[in-house]
């Protein structure tokens, strides 16, 4: 099952070129993530972090940038599950500019659940297990 949201290019996401920098790419599908994760499992990223005490930082990422983005452009971010392990989960985000549905970039990326206390890697938990298994593609 996948999940989309949408995001707006704002001025300051481009470079000198006027196309979105990169690494702001990146940042989309993050603020993707969060937003997954309270649509999906019921919970705030922010609760994970502040209260549950646990993080999904990335620990691999593969992206390939086909079509630019730029100032003005809407962008539609597609998550899908594509593995759950112990700890680790695998989404694949696939950005689309909104005005013509072309795809612009293909991400995956591997995140690790970690506890934010130990810096160590956990289990996932039952309660966002059970979610992310039931969107997995």
């Amino acid at each position: 099952m996948t999940f989309s949201t949408r995001i707006s290019v704002a001025f300051g996401d481009t470079d000198p070129t006027g196309l979105v920098y990169y690494p702001n790419l990146l940042h989309y599908c993050h603020i993707a993530m969060e937003r997954f994760f309270a649509a999906r499992c019921d919970v705030p990223y922010s609760d994970l972090i502040a209260k549950d005490r646990i993080g999904f930082p990335t620990v691999k990422i593969e992206a390939e940038f086909l079509t630019p983005l730029i100032y003005g452009d809407e962008a539609e971010i597609a998550v899908e599950v594509a593995e759950v392990g112990n700890s680790s989960l695998k989404l694949v985000y696939t950005i689309r500019r909104v005005r013509d549905e072309v795809v612009c970039a293909r991400v995956e990326q591997i995140h690790v659940a970690i506890s934010l206390d130990t810096k160590k890697s956990q289990s996932i938990p039952s309660y966002l297990r059970e979610n992310l298994i039931t969107t997995t593609l």
